[in-house]
């Protein structure tokens, strides 16, 4: 009797302390944001637990059992109810759990998805992540849910040199950083696989060691966790980290900055930049230690007439407003009072270079300060939140990172850089706290004897070695237009250069290079090649056809963006982007214009337009191989005559060279369009034909974008476009060069479709 009361304690005993560890487990995952799959495997190891305490307390029984009398027999039947009472508990914990999670399932497929998709929307991905992990936290098993998690984050390695380092990240907005664990380690990210959406603050932090903190996307993360050779995340040891200072690695440095994209790729060793803009403080400890009396720091000062004065001369001009040497916002050779952490401004380029000579710096290169600043599209994230207000602020009070991790680069200041212009002026970068947004993104320069108000410089320690520092500091020519004094052209001219894209009509002589290449998904291509419009060459045609609608179809034929010129490999294009177009029940034809892919040539190296013949009549071949596609879509049973024009960047800004000169085309839509302010010959110009279209004209922009700033390239477009509205229409993001996919497409169909 005893051996059996022992028995049922021992049970009753594992059942309480299982129900107990389940309640506190549960309350664990809720607190801490836990997998709800423990409870599952917590679940299995109780059972296999309870059928060991019962071979532990009735197996020996159970040999006793077939020695003893009937009454020994008839307490083993005891272990059949406990069977029974166990398998019902935990049965009813599954069930119950199974009708949670179908409440969960539910409520995720029917409110927590739009939400998700409302944020992505958004380019909240941060939380949307949130929402999305939630419900894969309870929902391992669910594929749709997975496909969330999938969409709005990336799973990914990261290492660093040393390893253990502890890795965070934040919302941009947001002063809590996240720990996701030490390196190295794999896990996810919020965001998508691009390098110009869904921006994080990234940080990796280890004790003895430089923090390395900096502004970034998990598509960058990943592709730099890719990398062959150096794939980890190198940091600085204290002892060796400078004051103030970001140490920049070395590399290709190309500037995607609007006017200068046809610059030469630089290599860079690297360097050492700072992280604030110079202070009043620091600048008045150059005062102090009497750098207005040292001639050793200065550089020979050239007046507004571009001639050379005295230093002694010179001296006198840089005073402030009490006539003392200084800035000149300052006042009785200081500044005003508790702004000792705001930049110095006021200050002209040789003040600047001279303070840099004396810190044993110099001012950057606009390779430097721009290879600091951002890689390609930062600056939807960075302008927007950075000092445009009207009025200076402390250094780093606007939390706005760069890709490295400085502060400010874009206003409070404007930063002096090294680099001479043809005009006599020198660059000037990132804009002041009373400039536009757009001054982060464009290029200026100033005269380097100006002294504005907003004038202010950051330093950087380029190493002895460094090759291409020559390069790096290369002389500019500047452009600028005033475009809205051109002229626009009268009926005699336009007839004259309209006649210039003419051409006789002729066969085509079709021939199909390759046919029906389906993707698995919503399309299929073919390629097709026809007679181009001069000389005799051929034009290849990637047409995309929908799978799931009957034709006739109507037609959209695409213009490319400038990457087009560079690639010499079209046989993989993809609709992949564009997919939205063909489950819409367009046609998408990509043709292999003149100059672009396959069909590149070396008098046509980039984009960049210049007033030769030479680019002039790759602009006219361009458009006569448009003609000739639309010559195709005319002779195509399967296909309607109307045709839509959609260029995309470069092809957004060449729209008014194909609109104005085919008259066949029923609407089009520019995205990230704008005008170049390179002159170039007046055939081969779109400022000539904006005075000349008729059609509907949709114009998709982003207010940050670096190639065509909004107030200097996008508005002059539209304005000057003549067109009045509702025939045109100009709708803005808060993007750089690449607004959110999912709202211009829904905007591209949109105009298409009204």
């Amino acid at each position: 009797m005893k051996n059996k009361t022992n028995q049922t304690k021992l049970i009753a005993s594992y059942f309480a302390a299982s129900f107990g560890l389940l309640q506190i487990v549960d309350i664990i995952i809720d607190r801490f944001i836990l997998p709800v799959l423990i409870i599952n495997y917590l679940l299995f190891a109780i059972v296999i637990g309870f059928i060991g305490i019962l071979f532990y307390s009735y197996l020996p029984s159970l040999g006793e059992a077939r020695k003893s009398d009937k009454k020994s027999k008839k307490s083993l039947l005891t272990v059949i109810p406990i069977v029974l009472i166990f398998a019902l508990s935990i049965s009813n914990i599954f069930l119950f759990r199974e009708s949670n999670l179908s409440d969960v399932r539910e409520e995720a497929y029917t409110i927590g998805f739009k939400k998700i998709d409302d944020l992505i929307g958004e380019e909240d991905y941060i939380n949307a992540f949130k929402i999305a992990k939630s419900y894969y936290e309870k929902l391992t098993n669910d594929s749709l849910v997975l496909s969330k998690l999938n969409q709005t984050s990336i799973e990914t390695d990261i290492r660093s040199s040393p390893s253990e380092a502890k890795v965070y990240y934040k919302d941009l907005d947001s002063d809590e950083w996240i720990y996701i664990g030490e390196t190295p380690l794999i896990t996810r990210l919020p965001g998508v696989n691009s390098s110009a959406r869904g921006y994080i603050n990234f940080k990796i932090s280890k004790d003895g060691y430089a923090d390395n903190t900096f502004l970034t996307t998990v598509g960058l993360i990943k592709g730099f966790s890719l990398r062959k050779e150096i794939n980890f995340y190198e940091l600085t040891p204290l002892s060796e980290a400078k004051s103030n200072m970001v140490l920049i690695p070395g590399g290709n440095t190309r500037l995607f900055v609007s006017e200068l994209g046809d610059l030469n790729v630089v290599e860079l060793k690297p360097y050492w930049i700072d992280k604030y803009e110079v202070t009043n403080a620091n600048y008045q400890n150059f005062i102090d230690a009497d750098g207005y009396k040292n001639k050793i720091f200065w550089d020979e000062v050239i007046n507004e007439d571009g001639k050379t004065i005295a230093w002694e001369d010179a001296m006198e001009l840089f005073v402030d407003q009490s006539g003392l040497n200084g800035p000149s916002t300052w006042s009785n050779g200081t500044y005003q009072s508790n702004q000792e952490n705001y930049p110095v401004t006021g200050v002209s380029w040789f003040e600047a270079r001279a303070y840099a000579k004396w810190s044993g710096k110099t001012l950057p290169t606009i390779y430097h300060w721009y290879r600091a600043a951002m890689r390609w599209g930062e600056s939807s994230a960075i302008s927007p939140r950075s000092n445009f207000s009207g009025v200076p602020s402390e250094v780093g009070k606007y939390d706005v990172l760069s890709s490295y991790g400085c502060f400010d680069m874009a206003g409070n200041a404007r930063e002096w850089g090294t680099n001479p212009h043809k005009n006599g002026n020198r660059s000037v970068m990132g804009g002041g706290y009373d400039d536009e947004t757009y001054f982060f993104t464009d290029n200026f320069s100033q005269l380097p004897i100006n002294r504005y108000k907003t004038n202010g410089f950051r330093c950087v320690i380029i190493p002895d070695e460094e090759m291409n520092l020559a390069s790096a500091d290369t002389l500019i020519q500047s452009f600028t237009r005033d475009f809205y004094s051109h002229k626009p052209i009268s009926d005699e001219v336009f007839n004259i250069y309209n006649g210039m894209f003419k051409y006789d009509k002729s066969p085509l002589n079709i021939k199909v290079i390759k046919d029906s290449i389906d993707n698995g998904e919503v399309w299929y291509k073919k390629v097709v090649e026809i007679d181009a419009a001069y000389g005799k060459e051929r034009l290849p045609l990637n047409v995309f056809i929908p799978k799931n609608e009957s034709p006739p179809f109507k037609t959209v034929i695409f213009v490319p963006g400038s990457g087009s010129i560079t690639n010499r490999n079209s046989q993989d294009l993809k609709a992949n982007r564009l997919s939205f177009l063909l489950r819409s029940g367009y046609v998408f034809i990509w043709p292999i214009y003149k100059g672009t892919f396959e069909r590149g040539y070396p008098e046509f190296p980039n984009y960049v337009s210049n007033d030769s013949k030479i680019y002039a009549d790759q602009m006219i071949m361009m458009v006569k191989d448009y003609s000739r596609a639309i010559d195709f879509v005319e002779q195509d049973d399967d296909l309607l005559n109307d045709v839509y024009y959609y260029g995309i960047s470069w092809g957004g800004m060449l729209g008014p060279l194909f609109l104005a000169n085919d008259k066949r085309i029923k609407k089009a839509v520019w995205q990230v369009a704008g005008l170049g302010a390179r002159e170039t010959r007046p055939e081969g110009s779109p400022l000539t034909f904006l005075s000349r279209i008729n059609k509907p004209v949709l114009m998709l922009n982003g207010i940050y974008d670096q190639y065509f700033p909004f107030e200097t390239s996008q508005k002059p477009m539209y304005e000057l476009l003549s067109l009045k509205e509702p025939m045109k229409r100009m709708i803005t993001y808060e993007s750089a060069h690449s607004p959110p996919f999912n709202e211009t497409s829904k905007e591209v169909l949109k105009w298409f479709n009204q």
